[in-house]
């Protein structure tokens, strides 16, 4: 397990530092007020100081159920909600905030980076990640409203998310519950044809 080197601070400048990291790994404007609690003029305005560019219009990724689109969307999830678990955990008391969140999603980052056989879903963007910072804050979300949780596979033993909501036969492991069609693409094996 990671132990985390933060102090906790306080302030204005701390704030403003947590906001400019989590600008550099492309999050906007919103995310950043909700995750630094800073005001909207100021996320805009650090947001130009570091891309020299005013901040992208319109709404945020949100799709409830991403999580299910596909096994690999799963498996990506997964690893961040876990390490979102694991570091909370870690805190005295257990808390999710602003430096759990960029350490989970900066790790997020380099373990799928290093994946040797990427799908082609993953191949298709930079570095592998599917899962952007934008869409990780609202599985965040979600994972705090209990709309989602962790799971572990009886099979594999493996730990994935799953939505709470959803019937035990959508609650499936993304890497044992799947299988491949002609083409490579991984599917459900509830959609599986002749089922």
């Amino acid at each position: 397990m990671i132990r985390l080197p933060f102090i906790p601070e306080t302030g204005k400048g701390y704030q403003l530092a947590l906001a400019e990291a989590l600008f550099k790994l492309g999050a906007r404007p919103p995310v950043v007020r909700s995750v630094c609690h800073i005001g909207k003029k100021t996320a805009i305005r650090v947001y130009k100081a570091i891309h020299r560019q005013s901040p992208k219009k319109g709404m945020l990724p949100y799709d409830l159920f991403w999580i299910l689109r596909s096994s690999v969307n799963n498996i990506h999830a997964s690893i961040f909600l876990g390490l979102i678990h694991d570091l909370s955990q870690q805190q005295l008391p257990a808390v999710f905030n602003a430096e759990v969140f960029i350490t989970a999603y900066e790790l997020y980052c380099r373990v799928v980076a290093q994946n040797p056989q990427p799908s082609k879903l993953e191949a298709g963007v930079a570095q592998f990640i599917l899962l952007d910072i934008n869409r990780a804050w609202q599985l965040v979300g979600q994972w705090k409203a209990s709309e989602m949780g962790l799971a572990i596979c009886e099979k594999c033993h493996a730990r994935h998310v799953v939505l709470n909501k959803m019937p035990k036969p959508y609650q499936q492991c993304p890497i044992c519950d799947v299988w491949a069609d002609k083409t490579g693409r991984r599917r459900w094996a509830t959609v599986k044809p002749g089922q």
